[in-house]
């Protein structure tokens, strides 16, 4: 017999900490630390904040941007390519290979292409009607 319940975030550790040591179990860590924190954020000399992105490289020199994001009002000015661009310079300092990231249709697939992002997957209706597209560069 058994209960499903919901998680705290101590079990939520405990589910990942399971699924990488298995992981790791077949395929060798390739960096010193698992996983490494690139996220990065923007601050105007105002001290508004413009935006942000979240990225962690992972156990094989590969990394996932989360999120990227930035405010309406500085959307076009090149802060989100900036932020981008730190990351990845980031990431190539400590021998990551390969940065992947997904977004959907009406958000930012052409911005992604125009930074050297391919397609490699779609999701179709994911939400109803849209096109989930998940991208990778090689670095």
């Amino acid at each position: 017999m058994y209960r499903i319940q919901p998680c705290s975030e101590e079990d939520k550790r405990w589910i990942v900490d399971g699924l990488v040591t298995y992981n790791l179990s077949l395929v060798p860590a390739m960096q010193d630390e698992l996983f490494y924190d690139l996220s990065r954020k923007i601050v105007m000399e105002s001290g508004e904040f413009a935006g942000g992105i979240i990225a962690r490289m992972y156990c094989w020199n590969c990394v996932n941007v989360d999120t990227l994001w930035v405010a309406d009002s500085y959307r076009g000015t090149g802060l989100g390519k900036e932020l981008l661009r730190q990351v990845e310079e980031e990431a190539r300092k400590k021998g990551a290979c390969l940065i992947h990231l997904d977004t959907f249709d009406f958000q930012a697939q052409g911005f992604y292409e125009g930074q050297g992002y391919e397609v490699f997957g779609v999701l179709e209706d994911c939400p109803a009607g849209h096109r989930r597209y998940y991208m990778k560069k090689r670095l």
